[in-house]
């Protein structure tokens, strides 16, 4: 379940990605061989094609931010639903930020401990961690995801 649940979240996370930015590269482009005085779906010159692949693997680095950012703001959702666990658990009358979840928050709290509450906001930061250093994405969510499962926390 939790190699099935990275895989959806690291799916969606591209599907939004390039949604974001298919639109724009396909403008780039067409900008890009319009100045150069290149028809849309003719040849490319030997001596443009360093423009043209310059320009392709801007926009591959830009997808792959962008994919990232969309996980991290996943990472960053889960740190403040575990941030309202454990202030649950500890009885602090802070605010919760997951007002629509309170009910998951309450099972969260009283299913487990903050001990496990603090280790999977750990696990949660470790993989923040590991996306910004390029790790494989969706080996770096599904390290997290069997981390945050019920069963893992007795280890």
């Amino acid at each position: 379940d939790a190699v099935l649940a990275a895989a959806s979240l690291v799916e969606a996370a591209e599907s939004e990605a390039k949604e974001a930015t298919a639109e724009r590269d396909a403008r780039e482009k067409a900008e890009l061989t319009r100045a150069l005085g290149l028809e849309s779906d003719g040849k490319i010159p030997p001596a443009l094609r360093a423009q043209i692949r310059q320009l392709e693997e801007d926009q591959k680095r830009r997808a792959k931010r962008a994919r990232t950012d969309v996980l991290d703001r996943a990472m960053i959702d889960l740190l403040s639903f575990y941030r309202d666990v454990l202030t649950t658990q500890m009885g602090s009358d802070v605010e919760r930020v997951n007002l629509d979840l309170s009910d998951a928050v309450d099972q969260a709290a009283r299913t487990t401990s903050p001990e496990q509450s603090l280790a999977r906001i750990a696990a949660i930061e470790e993989c923040r961690s590991r996306l910004r250093s390029n790790a494989a994405p969706l080996l770096a969510v599904e390290a997290l995801m069997v981390q945050l499962r019920p069963q893992a926390e007795g280890r």
